[in-house]
């Protein structure tokens, strides 16, 4: 049982000892018929309420789910004690002296605010659920106005300041719980996340040190020749591949303790692509894609480092993933920022991939029996490095025949 329901639960309670004082209190010396109508609501809501108590004292501990089946149900059980309670209030009350009524009043005052209470944790959404603070009081107004005794006015003004508080504090508290259910989705990404990299580290790693284990044990076999010569240049690839995964590692922990340090300047963008292709040309070259790099002057405000890292990621990942014969990059203005492009002709982005192409630990989902190799990481981290200068990258999915990425740079 969560302490919403607990809430719920007492409200009610006090509901029933309220109109059982009344009903001690009030009683006429003629009965008539919507006196026992009123007194067969409340002993029927007190029948079911006691038969609730009972089931919800046998539940064992409540899932999450369970929780909002919970508080529907507490909902519920408030709202079928309105429908008991202000009949009996509009039976009662008119017959009652002057004070009996105001100790109704001082005595509804607890069970109201435990409905305010008791509705908090309702959805972000408009619901039903936030109208039921408002119905006591409400009722409350309507009877003192048709009653019209001494103290009508101060009632009716303190029932309209309670439904007034109770507006309020209902928005400032949704408010809070949505910070709160925001925070702990945050906590809970990051929690993934970093699941996902341990994970990914040690399947990944373990793949070039299984290759480097294995190499080495055909060198230690084999007799000096070709064949041990290959064996050690397998060791030695193996090994250069440990080294990368751990750079690549090692620098997406560095971006999340923000631990990078930013020098911004004032550089021309075109010279800077042209150096992102040069060193890009060789593996172009093994992998027969044709690379472009077209000349621009037009300038940004960024880190050089940064920017050389974030489009080589972009490059990189066309080079190796998109089976393309061309890669093209180029730059053109884009408000008042610079739009670095990296457009390619291959097999383009699975739908089912575009909307988390840029989170951590994401590789394609269409590339078959391709071993990609990697943490997944090459395009959060451009993205995070473009941030760290002000800028943004994203992905064209509108572009056909192809992909294209690209990233934005301040203009100088």
């Amino acid at each position: 049982m969560n302490h919403t329901l607990r809430l719920h639960l007492v409200s009610m309670a006090m509901y029933v000892a309220v109109i059982g004082c009344v009903f001690w209190a009030t009683q006429p010396a003629i009965i008539v018929p919507a006196w026992w109508v009123v007194l067969a609501l409340q002993v029927t809501f007190l029948l079911a309420w006691l038969g609730l108590l009972a089931r919800w004292s046998r539940e064992p501990k409540l899932t999450t789910s369970n929780d909002q089946v919970d508080f529907s149900l507490g909902l519920s059980v408030q709202w079928l004690g309105h429908m008991a309670v202000v009949p009996a209030m509009a039976v009662l009350l008119p017959i009652a002296d002057e004070a009996v009524r105001l100790m109704i009043v001082i005595c509804l005052m607890g069970p109201i605010l435990t409905a305010m209470l008791g509705t908090f944790e309702g959805s972000a959404g408009k619901g039903y659920h936030e109208f039921l603070p408002l119905v006591m009081p409400i009722a409350l107004i309507a009877i003192f106005v048709m009653i019209g005794d001494r103290f009508t006015l101060p009632i009716v003004a303190s029932m309209a300041g309670l439904i007034l508080l109770s507006i309020l504090l209902r928005g400032g508290v949704k408010k809070l719980f949505e910070r709160v259910r925001q925070a702990k989705r945050e906590a809970e990404a990051q929690r993934d996340a970093k699941t996902r990299f341990l994970a990914s580290a040690s399947h990944d790693l373990g793949q070039p040190l299984q290759a480097a284990r294995m190499f080495f044990d055909q060198a230690m076999r084999s007799d000096a020749g070709p064949k041990r010569d290959k064996a050690v240049r397998g060791v030695h690839l193996a090994f250069d591949a440990t080294e990368q995964l751990l750079g690549a590692m090692m620098a997406h922990l560095k971006l999340e303790s923000g631990a990078v340090e930013v020098q911004v300047e004032t550089l021309v963008i075109g010279p800077l692509i042209a150096e992102v292709a040069d060193m890009n040309e060789p593996a172009a070259g093994l992998a027969h894609v044709s690379l472009h790099a077209m000349p621009c002057g037009l300038k940004v405000r960024a880190d050089p480092a940064l920017v050389e890292r974030a489009l080589g990621n972009l490059v990189g990942n066309a080079i190796r993933h998109a089976k393309a014969s061309r890669i093209l990059i180029g730059s053109r203005r884009h408000g008042a920022q610079v739009r670095v492009w990296v457009i390619d002709d291959g097999k383009g982005i699975s739908s089912v991939d575009i909307q988390r192409l840029f989170d951590d630990f994401v590789q394609g989902s269409d590339h078959g029996q391709e071993i990609r190799g990697g943490f997944g990481l090459g395009l959060a981290t451009t993205r995070r490095l473009v941030w760290l200068m002000g800028g943004d990258a994203g992905y064209e999915a509108k572009w056909a025949n192809g992909s294209a990425f690209w990233l934005d740079l301040p203009a100088a």
